[in-house]
């Protein structure tokens, strides 16, 4: 199999489903392989009886993460805070029979919740937002014909952002920086699906790597980019559904 370099599969999607009653647990992993076939996925399903056996000792590797709340051993937001620790990435969506737990949710960055008892239309639409999410995240590949010579590949994840300038598109990434003779409109449209947003007529902006927003200016990695008043309600409504895991 091929890997990303960060633990996790490229094809494959490891979900784990963290949930005490074995019939609940049970009919779960029944959905996801469902689901799965019907969507020609690749799945591995692991089902893990109790929160304080997923937590002791994790490793990052899991894409997605169905938790039970209430569980007898470690419950589901313990458990949750102990991965959060080790893994940002892990997609989380909790399952519960009471909605005022969702709120809680929110403070360990989980995308959603299924409530009990779980029909298996409602489990797909949050299990097909979660796939979206881990995809999105894994992001694509791009190929660069560089302006002087030479071909460049480089994986979406890497770019902090694009640039306008003298003529030329600068890709600055976690390699380096690489110009192309190419427009910013024709990046635009081939990295919409990875979370990228324009700030303003110069600069496309990798979301990913947004560390803050201050008056008229976008931090990211170590760039200050101006934010254009024109550009401004539309990137900032990004950043926003980016972090807000609408994405």
């Amino acid at each position: 199999m091929e890997w990303n370099g960060e633990g996790r599969d490229c094809g494959m999607l490891k979900i784990a489903v963290v949930e005490d009653q074995q019939e609940v647990r049970d009919e779960l992993c029944r959905f996801i392989r469902q689901y799965a076939a019907e969507n020609s996925l690749q799945v591995e399903v692991l089902p893990i009886e109790d929160g304080a056996v997923i937590a002791e000792h994790y490793e990052p590797g899991y894409d997605i993460i169905f938790m039970d709340v209430e569980m007898p051993g470690l419950d589901g937001f313990g458990a949750a805070e102990k991965i959060r620790a080790v893994d940002a990435d892990a997609v989380l969506v909790f399952v519960t029979n009471m909605a005022q737990y969702a709120i809680k949710g929110y403070e360990v960055d989980a995308l959603d919740y299924v409530l009990k008892p779980v029909n298996y239309y409602q489990f797909c639409t949050k299990l097909s937002r979660a796939v979206q999410r881990v995809q999105r995240r894994r992001g694509g590949q791009v190929v660069l014909q560089l302006a002087g010579g030479g071909m460049q590949v480089l994986s979406t994840g890497d770019i902090y952002y694009l640039e306008t300038h003298d003529r030329l598109l600068w890709y600055h990434t976690t390699k380096g920086e690489f110009s192309v003779r190419a427009s910013l409109a024709s990046a635009e449209k081939q990295l919409a699906q990875y979370h990228f947003s324009r700030c303003n007529q110069c600069y496309l902006v990798n979301l990913k790597y947004v560390k803050a927003v201050e008056n008229d200016f976008v931090h990211v990695n170590t760039d200050h980019l101006e934010i254009s008043r024109r550009q401004r309600a539309a990137f900032l409504t990004a950043v926003a559904s980016y972090i807000g895991g609408v994405l």
